[in-house]
């Protein structure tokens, strides 16, 4: 499995995700009260909400504001995630850790072709 995430203030939470309309999606469900699945015919897409950052303390240093959660996204097809994360009701105060040293504000990341392993 691959993932990217994106760190957000306490406003982030896994609801965002759940309310997002998913229209390519063939299923979307609460696994658990941490973690939300959407499904696609090529691969499937968890969100796993936590607010333990202690992974991130390097990436928290360059925030512009006090993070609170995180949400990895664990992915099987990246074109997947880049649908999700283009959607106009995708959480947008976030920034997004992509595990290769990019950490971008959301706009930006998507603006360099947002950049995940393939």
């Amino acid at each position: 499995m691959k993932y990217i995430s994106i760190l957000g203030d306490k406003n982030l939470m896994l609801t965002s995700i759940q309310k997002m309309k998913h229209p390519s999606a063939t299923k979307t469900y609460k696994v658990s009260v941490d973690r939300f699945c959407v499904e696609f015919t090529d691969g499937h897409i968890f969100f796993d909400y936590d607010t333990d950052l202690s992974d991130w303390e390097d990436a928290i240093e360059k925030l512009p504001f006090q993070a609170a959660a995180v949400i990895m996204i664990v992915y099987q097809n990246s074109a997947n995630v880049r649908h999700v994360i283009r959607q106009q009701d995708f959480p947008q105060n976030v920034y997004v850790d992509n595990d290769f040293g990019v950490l971008l504000p959301l706009h930006e990341y998507i603006a360099a072709g947002m950049p995940m392993e393939e």
